[in-house]
């Protein structure tokens, strides 16, 4: 069995992220407490805060806010193993909601590098848009977007007291 490398590498930097680079994590769950708890204190819409008036909406159920799946694409992000290097977000383009979350949903995201520069600004950095695509466990696509990211370089973390894995 052949050894996978990137379970020895402290993180993903920008000289590792290349066009076809592609990282992957989950599951993480997402619960009829987490989407009550989050519809009442971000987006109060009847399908989001009760199960029983969701019933009767276009999605026939209680379903996670948008804005709470893109905060689980965030948590999945941040545990992928070994980590990407972000320095910074600097925006997202086309992100898509395609089907809904519901309670107790598993979801996954695999991220993928579409393109990268060099940072005209920042010699330390460069700038890589990664494509996210995040599903649920039965393999539905339950958000897509492209990630434009600031990631710093292999040279500069090795001379950086600062540790860039995430705990």
């Amino acid at each position: 069995m052949k050894e996978d490398p990137a379970q020895h590498a402290e993180a993903f930097y920008f000289e590792d992220l290349c066009p076809g680079f592609a990282a992957s994590s989950g599951p993480c769950r997402v619960t009829e407490a987490e989407i009550l708890e989050f519809g009442k204190r971000f987006d109060p819409r009847p399908f989001h805060v009760d199960a029983e008036a969701a019933k009767q909406s276009v999605f026939g159920g209680l379903v996670a806010p948008g804005c709470l799946i893109f905060a689980m694409r965030s948590r999945l992000v941040n545990q992928l193993k070994p980590p990407i290097a972000y320095q910074a977000g600097l925006g997202l383009e086309n992100m898509q909601l395609p089907n809904p979350v519901r309670p107790e949903d598993q979801l996954f995201l695999k991220v993928e590098c579409i393109e990268r520069r060099e940072s005209k600004s920042r010699p330390d950095a460069g700038i890589v848009r990664l494509s996210n695509v995040m599903t649920n466990q039965t393999g539905e696509v339950v958000l897509t977007m492209v990630a434009n990211v600031l990631v710093a370089k292999m040279w500069v973390a090795k001379q950086s007291p600062i540790d860039m894995r995430s705990e």
